[in-house]
C-alpha cells in the first residue's frame, strides 16, 4: 500500500483516487501522509503551494483530481483560490468563508469521509 505525494513539475496518471491540496501547511501535509499510510486506501495527493507559481501545472492537477481542498489563508494566490472554491469538486478550510458554499472540510476530514463512504459502498455492493 502506498500513496503518491506529487508537486510541480510531476504528474502521475493511474487509477488511484486523486486529490489536490492547495496551500496546505507543512503539518497538514504530514497529517495527510499519516492518514494515507493508515487507512488502507491509496491516493494520489497533488500539493500546490503559493511559491510554485506554475498555473499550467495547477490547472492540470485540478483537472486530474476528483477533489480539491483549498486553504483560504490570504496570499498572492487568493484570487485563484477564490475562483476555484466555486467549482463543485472544491472544498475549503481556513479563515475565509464563502456564501453559498457549505463544503468546508480539512484534508484530514475529506480523507476520513472518503474512506468511510468507500467502505460503506463496498459493503453494500456485496
Amino acid at each position: 500500500m502506498y500513496s503518491n505525494f506529487i508537486t510541480p513539475p510531476d504528474f502521475i496518471e493511474n487509477d488511484l483516487h486523486t486529490i489536490l491540496l492547495i496551500d496546505p501547511t507543512e503539518m497538514e501535509v504530514q497529517d495527510t501522509a499519516l492518514i494515507c499510510k493508515n487507512v488502507g486506501t491509496d491516493f494520489n495527493v497533488y500539493i500546490y503551494l503559493e511559491q510554485y507559481k506554475d498555473f499550467e501545472w495547477l490547472e492540470r492537477a485540478f483537472n486530474l483530481s476528483e477533489a480539491v481542498i483549498i486553504n483560504t489563508t490570504s496570499n498572492e494566490l487568493s484570487k485563484v483560490k477564490d475562483q476555484m472554491v466555486s467549482h463543485h469538486k472544491a472544498s475549503y478550510y481556513g479563515p475565509k468563508n464563502f456564501f453559498g458554499n457549505n463544503r468546508r472540510l480539512t484534508p484530514m476530514e475529506y480523507l476520513i469521509n472518503y474512506v468511510r463512504e468507500s467502505s460503506t459502498k463496498s459493503y453494500l455492493d456485496m
